[in-house]
């Protein structure tokens, strides 16, 4: 009798796990949810670099600011392309970019570039100067520079007084994500006395620029 019992419930019982149907069902779920989130996932993690990488920067020309002031020489932030990376560098202005070592340039967030393409208003969202290894200004530069005087003025050569500081001497650095449209953050240098303030991409441009 008992036996029987036993048998009759084992006949009863459902079978364990899930069907072929149902687990393409689950599948076919996780890959629309998937589809749906990852884009606004990527968008948040690449906002986050980009942020991450104007802080970085932002500090970097804090850094030669006060050094300089402190020192009572001209001191620069560097920035470089290498690769799909920008790197930076805090050092003296009598010490060209090729002289820096190696380990003290730092990178900023993955991806994140230097935005040195005309815009659609004919003007340039960084107007840092360019120069080249040795620090020389040329219009084909490849690194980007800021540079402070002994008392903190932003200046174009070491030697200038604050008298000689120029608008393009003050400048402005715009970084951005190849991955986000139209989301450009800067850092403007905007007065005589070397003071930053950051902003981001405007609906409108002004004097041939978005970010200001």
């Amino acid at each position: 009798m008992s036996i029987n019992k036993t048998l009759k419930g084992r006949a009863t019982t459902p079978a364990a796990g899930f069907t072929m149907i149902e687990l393409l069902i689950i599948i076919l779920i996780i890959g629309i949810f998937s589809a749906i989130v990852t884009p606004s996932w990527l968008m948040f993690i690449n906002n986050q670099r980009l942020k991450a990488s104007l802080d970085r920067a932002y500090w970097a020309m804090e850094l030669a600011h006060s050094n300089a002031k402190r020192d009572k020489v001209s001191w620069q932030a560097s920035f470089k392309p290498v690769g799909e990376n920008v790197q930076i560098a805090v050092h003296p202005a009598d010490i060209s970019p090729a002289q820096v070592p190696v380990s003290q340039w730092k990178n900023l967030e993955p991806q994140i570039q230097i935005d040195t393409l005309i815009n659609d208003k004919g003007g340039y969202e960084t107007t840092l100067l360019p120069v080249n290894e040795n620090n020389e200004q040329k219009e084909n530069g490849t690194i980007r520079r800021v540079m402070f005087n002994h008392r903190g003025c932003p200046v174009s050569r070491s030697d200038h007084d604050c008298t000689l500081t120029s608008i393009r001497a003050k400048g402005t650095l715009t970084l951005y994500h190849p991955n986000l449209r139209n989301s450009q953050r800067c850092i403007i240098i905007s007065t005589l006395l070397g003071h930053k303030r950051i902003s981001q991409r405007q609906p409108k441009a002004q004097d041939k620029r978005y970010c200001y």
